[in-house]
């Protein structure tokens, strides 16, 4: 892959501190990053504070945050709300080994509320977490050992989810390093948005499986939106063999009232959540049918639970104090508002592609876009495939030296911070990006 060199002496004269500060980290933190994913090309940005929807560097320069914390940061940063939620809270109670009267109850309550197919809740800290945890009461709830994931789909970084994940440029690759081979036997892969397709793999797997994971957007594969059709027949197939539908909602959520179950009207059996539901603070959760997850539920006489789970920090009294401002935040009218932007941003996106007659178009669905360069429209992981992976990191790289900071996969998540001037500044700012590498004449 060859950057634009014109764009990467641009980068380097505005980010001189950044580079000698990067340089430092990485004598004691590989790859210079202390945690998250990726970083710039061609060496990274090193961020000293931030406040909405704007982010400083240490050279001084400000950025329009459109990657919001790793996809968290759903009310931008330093949010009053939730600033002044976690402040109090801070000063009450920051941790306790045993149940809180109040905070765990409330966040549950706000998240079963809006998500129907939840009856009941357990807090985690990462998406990993909650996922793994997702895996394991499938198994125990059906006595099966397989699951099924879309085919480039991310779900975290346990080996059982990181088989065939997005990661790999090689759908071929099934198997990360450092995975053990024996790990993909236990995982099946279905072709997303082919519901044909889909529906004989889990018919013809559907003995011994546990659990089919769905993510109602491929985020890490591109922001891909799933068909209904798609989304009905995974569901009628696994209510037909009793296999448990799970819908991973970690970066989803926010798309909607009640995530993207709420949107498409599918209901799983149990829903993984995390990212944005801890206000910037770390926290998961798993949520579904009571019969599911009274799994967890130990017996009052040996204390034995079905299926035993622990979380130091699941439910750590500061993240649902920050949670719980984050949702209260999140009202319909504010999902109409920001789902209402991003359509207008991924259409302009769109026709920028027709009107210079390139393959440039967006995929996404609410605050959630991707932009893709590839001659046929982006809807599962073989036209993914077909991305023009250096033309997009040339365009991120531009976007960057414009001000824009986004991952450079072409990933950009809007958050309530950003209104109808940023985002015009944004889509002028690609489109002169467009001309000054030359793919737009």
């Amino acid at each position: 892959m060859e950057l634009n060199a014109i764009e990467v002496e641009k980068f380097r004269a505005r980010t001189q501190r950044s580079k000698e500060l990067w340089e430092r980290t990485k004598e004691v933190i590989p790859t210079g990053h202390a945690g998250g994913m990726g970083y710039f090309l061609p060496h990274a940005i090193l961020v000293e504070r931030g406040k909405g929807c704007w982010l400083w560097d240490v050279d001084g320069n400000r950025y329009l945050d459109l990657r919001i914390g790793d996809w968290v940061l759903i009310h931008g940063h330093c949010d009053d709300d939730i600033e002044a939620a976690v402040a109090h809270q801070m000063s009450r109670l920051v941790q306790v080994g045993g149940p809180e009267w109040d905070l765990g109850y409330r966040m549950a309550c706000l998240i079963r509320d809006r998500t129907p197919s939840v009856d009941k809740v357990r807090f985690f800290v990462s998406g990993t977490d909650a996922n793994l945890t997702a895996v394991r009461l499938a198994r125990v709830f059906t006595g099966r050992m397989k699951i099924a994931k879309a085919m480039g789909s991310y779900h975290g970084t346990a080996d059982v989810l990181l088989v065939g994940t997005s990661i790999l440029r090689d759908p071929a690759e099934m198997i990360p390093s450092g995975v053990p081979a024996w790990t993909a036997t236990d995982v099946v892969e279905i072709p997303y948005n082919d519901p044909d397709g889909a529906e004989a793999i889990i018919e013809r797997e559907a003995a011994n499986l546990s659990a089919v994971f769905i993510e109602p957007v491929m985020t890490a594969m591109g922001m891909v939106e799933a068909t209904v059709e798609f989304l009905q027949r995974v569901r009628e197939v696994t209510a037909r063999h009793g296999i448990v539908l799970v819908f991973d909602e970690v970066v989803t959520f926010p798309i909607a009232y009640g995530g993207g179950q709420a949107h498409f009207g599918v209901t799983p059996d149990l829903t993984t959540f995390g990212k944005a539901i801890g206000g910037g603070l770390p926290a998961s959760a798993v949520g579904g049918r009571a019969e599911i997850m009274d799994l967890l539920e130990p017996d009052m006489h040996s204390g034995a639970a079905p299926m035993g789970v622990m979380s130091t920090f699941g439910g750590n009294q500061v993240a649902m104090a920050a949670g719980i401002a984050t949702l209260e935040k999140l009202t319909p009218e504010v999902h109409e508002r920001m789902n209402a932007l991003g359509d207008r941003t991924r259409a302009r996106i769109d026709e920028l592609g027709r009107r210079y007659s390139i393959p440039l178009h967006s995929t996404g669905l609410g605050h959630l876009i991707g932009i893709h360069w590839a001659e046929e429209r982006v809807v599962d992981m073989r036209t993914r495939l077909l991305d023009d992976r250096e033309k997009i990191v040339n365009i991120n790289l531009a976007l960057n030296n414009e001000g824009y900071y986004q991952t450079f996969t072409g990933l950009f998540l809007l958050s309530t911070a950003i209104g109808d001037q940023e985002i015009d500044g944004f889509l002028l700012a690609l489109e002169r990006s467009l001309h000054t590498l030359g793919y737009a004449k």
